[in-house]
């Protein structure tokens, strides 16, 4: 009993926004989307459910999938990462995503002396191969001891509530509207993370279709001025 609150206590520092891996300065695309009109405070109830059962799910699936991988898991680790870099279309998002992943598993190869994830990190450096939130979240909580499907809830959990905390710089959005919209966001979070045991690298539901978002993406470097760097 211990050692799996001990997991889970882990677990919840790695998942909290304050956390020192650059989180606070990308968007995703939100940025690019308020400075045009095209979102606003009324359209991010919806917006954000959407979010979350597209790249939500598939991102909760690498997360899974990470988390599954064997104990001579550093290939296959590394493989996952290049699909998901191939699934995420816009330069500035897959970039946003691999630094995160990148700064993460930094830190937390920083904390726990894992040869494990030292490993990974370090082939993954002389692969050249981007290393995505996603994936980075569910290795480390496979190796911390946590639970699979919490480790996918605390990572979509989080997800979210860094795209809120944009949201609350870009937007009207007190802090009061913040927590009621991720209060209400939670059984969309359950459901995108039910969904993403139910599907596989080899099935379509795993592909999202985000041709607004992705286009925000793209655009966000021409912006004339930005809080955030994707």
């Amino acid at each position: 009993m211990t050692s799996l609150y001990l997991s889970q206590l882990r677990l919840m520092q790695l998942s909290d926004s304050a956390l020192p891996i650059g989180s606070t300065a990308h968007s995703f695309g939100l940025e690019t989307l308020v400075a045009q009109g095209e979102l606003t405070v009324v359209d991010l109830p919806q917006f954000l459910a959407d979010y979350l059962m597209e790249v939500g799910r598939m991102e909760g699936l690498f997360c899974r999938l990470a988390y599954r991988l064997p104990p001579d898991f550093v290939a296959d680790w590394l493989q996952l990462n290049a699909q998901l870099s191939a699934l995420k279309l816009a330069r500035e998002s897959r970039a946003a995503s691999a630094t995160l992943g990148k700064r993460f598993l930094q830190l937390v190869v920083s904390l726990e002396a894992d040869p494990r994830l030292t490993h990974a990190l370090n082939e993954a450096i002389t692969t050249k191969t981007e290393i995505h939130h996603a994936t980075a979240f569910g290795l480390v909580g496979a190796i911390l001891g946590s639970a699979e499907e919490l480790t996918v809830l605390t990572y979509l959990q989080q997800s979210v509530a860094c795209l809120v905390s944009t949201c609350q710089r870009l937007l009207p959005l007190g802090q009061k509207q913040a927590a009621h919209l991720l209060w209400q966001l939670k059984p969309i979070i359950m459901k995108a993370t039910a969904q993403s045991e139910a599907v596989d690298l080899d099935s379509e539901a795993m592909y999202t279709f985000t041709p607004f978002l992705d286009l925000a993406s793209m655009q966000h470097p021409t912006l004339a001025t930005r809080l955030f760097i994707s």
